[in-house]
């Protein structure tokens, strides 16, 4: 039994003198701890508002650091790790892009939520398109599966025209987005798709000195005013009103073959699905540019392939019953993107996903997904590393008076670490937070 014991000793010791950090951990040393309480908790910036900060060793299963780490917060896109983590367990390496059955003379099809197609971000998405195409029965778009609304819980009603908040739809096309350009040589405009250059139109009583296109909430035109024909440039991007009648005449446009809307109930069980590889270029762009539609769009998705319907709310109680499982300190998560105000989340609650991330995927595929400091993404301009090598791995929340950053820093140790700061309730601009966390970051970097 002795003999046991001292090869077990043996053991642990060897793993100190040759692992800094062996599979155990470390804490914080003493001196370590002083200097993390001057940094965080004494900052005159935090002080000023409601922050929770939890910094953690996912190798040891280490709390190394925290401040309310307990407490709830507006998380803004923070909530994509959420989503992130829900895609991969649910689609794992496929996307479902469209269904479709035979009614007589015509192909029925129904969306499955598929982000990509037609949009300009991506490649045209060959599997849908090839589909539609080369179809030989009349083509009829159903929208019986989507049981969702056009905007997320508790979205902002009044952002309808920014690009932020395109509305989701089961099949979107183009990004669910109105794209227009003005040659400023030609005065002449173009737009993506060419469907909309006919909607467009001049407003002579729109007197704003910003050049603008504009459209009633529930309107299909577009106005746009004076100063679009008086500046240099103009690329504007806004969202349409999404309806099943838009998309049969996008389609038709596109096509250029008729693709009408079925509104007669369709009852049956011979649903074919069409998939296509998930990209890691799909949710690099998702997390690093922080694409609110993505985000949306996935969840739907998500729910294509696990029910048929598209319910986003139907999507994210399954995830926090069969995906996430149970958390530190439960959650409100009410959409993908984490436009609305709703969602509340706890610092340890966010590490606990990135934890699982972690853990489940190769850090080097996951580090090429999140946006990477001084490199890519809404960090670029911030968290910069010693020549050029990044060593924050983390993404960003941000709402009025709310900023959120969440993530991964390497240290000059090797260690990865896993941290979440969520600051909520400030007043002006966020660039002063970001500068203490940076501060913060750049310190556990070089002392961990």
């Amino acid at each position: 039994m002795l003999y046991k014991f001292t090869k077990i000793t043996t053991f642990l010791l060897l793993c100190t003198l040759y692992f800094p950090y062996n599979l155990f951990g470390q804490a914080l040393t003493k001196p370590q701890q002083v200097a993390m309480d001057k940094l965080l908790l004494q900052s005159p910036i935090f002080t000023r508002h409601l922050y929770g900060f939890m910094l953690y060793d996912p190798n040891g299963k280490l709390t190394l650091f925290q401040k309310d780490a307990d407490k709830f917060f507006t998380p803004a896109s923070n909530t994509k790790i959420f989503t992130l983590y829900t895609t991969l367990k649910v689609l794992k390496d496929s996307l479902p892009v469209l269904r479709y059955t035979q009614d007589g003379g015509f192909t029925v099809f129904q969306g499955m939520g598929n982000p990509m197609f037609l949009n300009p971000m991506f490649p045209q998405d060959s599997v849908a398109w090839k589909f539609l195409t080369q179809e030989k029965k009349h083509l009829a778009f159903s929208a019986s599966n989507y049981k969702d609304e056009r905007f997320g819980n508790g979205w902002a009603w009044n952002d309808f025209r920014d690009d932020y908040q395109a509305e989701k739809g089961s099949f979107p096309i183009y990004g669910n987005l109105a794209r227009f350009r003005l040659d400023s040589a030609s005065k002449k405009w173009r737009t993506q798709p060419n469907y909309f250059l006919s909607t467009l139109e001049y407003d002579p009583l729109n007197t704003s000195s910003e050049a603008e296109i504009l459209r009633e909430e529930h309107d299909g035109h577009y106005l746009y005013n004076a100063a679009c024909l008086r500046a240099a440039k103009v690329s504007i991007n806004t969202p349409f009103r999404y309806t099943a009648h838009l998309v049969s005449e996008l389609l038709t446009d596109t096509l250029k073959r008729k693709v009408q809307v079925w509104n007669t109930p369709v009852l049956t069980n011979t649903w074919r699905t069409l998939s296509t590889p998930l990209p890691d270029t799909l949710l690099r762009l998702f997390m690093q540019e922080s694409d609110n539609y993505i985000a949306e769009q996935l969840l739907l998705s998500c729910s294509a392939r696990l029910y048929g319907d598209l319910d986003i709310k139907r999507t994210i109680e399954y995830a926090q019953r069969s995906v996430l499982g149970s958390n530190p300190d439960g959650m409100v998560w009410v959409d993908g993107s984490g436009l609305s105000r709703y969602n509340l989340f706890s610092p340890r609650t966010v590490v606990s996903v990135l934890e699982k991330l972690y853990l489940e995927y190769p850090s080097e595929r996951l580090f090429k997904i999140f946006p990477a400091g001084g490199v890519s993404g809404t960090i670029k301009d911030w968290y910069a590393g010693k020549d050029g090598k990044p060593y924050v791995f983390a993404k960003t929340g941000t709402l009025s008076n709310n900023h959120c950053l969440s993530g991964y820093v390497r240290t000059n140790k090797g260690r990865v670490l896993v941290f979440s700061f969520m600051h909520n309730h400030y007043l002006g601009s966020a660039t002063p937070i970001r500068r203490e966390m940076q501060k913060i970051l750049e310190w556990v970097r070089d002392n961990l």
